[in-house]
């Protein structure tokens, strides 16, 4: 099973336990709700109602999200800002039963890493680091950030680190980036690390930031191919990783752009 589909699954379970908890909760079956013409409720009852409704759309959230990560569409349903990387009220309020368990998970992610030292961001290179969403903990002024979560709001920006200096590459967890997208993200950061260090993050700073920088350092001359690039990054930041999907899109991308890199 590949990671895209493994990431899915994750959302699938969520939606699984949303529907048979709203099924437990609900005083009145659905059905019963909709075609009866009087079904009397308590106060108690209402309530239940309420809640169990609100975990049936919980429910339809997640598993329409799982199927998008399986098809790799609809990275902007979220409304992330593309300039400031900003998710703006109504997305957590329409998408709250997708925000709320991604945000618990990765700070239990992010919590489970700091007890057994990895690093929020990691410096594989001079001047190149690659990532986590918590990057901004290290309290760095990026010349330029690459951010390739749909997910999340852009933290390092939020603490004053240059909203001009940044990319953002719409990603589900699992997915990488489009052949296209990864060269647009390698000469933007390029071009920012003549000014200084240079972030690419993720959520976690495993699979779709280390796809992004494998080419990042390829085109900055660093490297000759993208394995001799993964490995580098590898020696740096152990639980990096690269799916089929991640090494088949950075295959792709040397044999189409590895003659124009100086």
């Amino acid at each position: 099973m590949g990671a895209v589909h493994g990431v899915s699954l994750k959302y699938v379970a969520f939606g699984s336990i949303a529907a048979l908890t709203a099924r437990w909760i609900t005083p009145v079956a659905l059905e019963e709700l909709i075609f009866e013409e009087e079904v009397e409720l308590n106060g108690l009852d209402n309530l239940q109602l309420l809640f169990g409704l609100y975990l049936y759309n919980v429910s339809i959230i997640n598993l329409v999200i799982a199927m998008l990560f399986n098809l790799k569409l609809g990275m902007g349903i979220l409304g992330k800002d593309t300039a400031t990387g900003a998710i703006p009220l109504w997305s957590y309020v329409v998408f709250s039963g997708f925000h709320c368990p991604t945000l618990v998970y990765t700070k239990i992610q992010h919590a489970r890493d700091q007890k057994s030292g990895v690093a929020p961001a990691d410096e594989v290179d001079p001047g190149w680091w690659v990532g986590g969403r918590y990057s901004h903990e290290l309290g760095r002024r990026w010349a330029g950030t690459i951010d390739l979560t749909c997910e999340f709001p852009e933290l390092s920006i939020q603490v004053g680190l240059g909203k001009d200096k940044y990319l953002l590459v719409e990603c589900w967890d699992g997915v990488p980036p489009t052949v296209e997208q990864l060269e647009e993200a390698a000469q933007f950061a390029v071009a920012q690390h003549e000014r200084g260090d240079v972030l690419v993050h993720c959520a976690h700073g495993r699979g779709r930031s280390t796809t992004t920088l494998c080419a990042c350092l390829v085109r900055a001359g660093r490297y000759p191919t993208w394995e001799d690039a993964f490995l580098a990054i590898k020696q740096k930041r152990k639980v990096v990783k690269l799916n089929r999907s991640m090494k088949r899109v950075l295959t792709e991308w040397q044999a189409k752009y590895s003659t124009k890199v100086k």
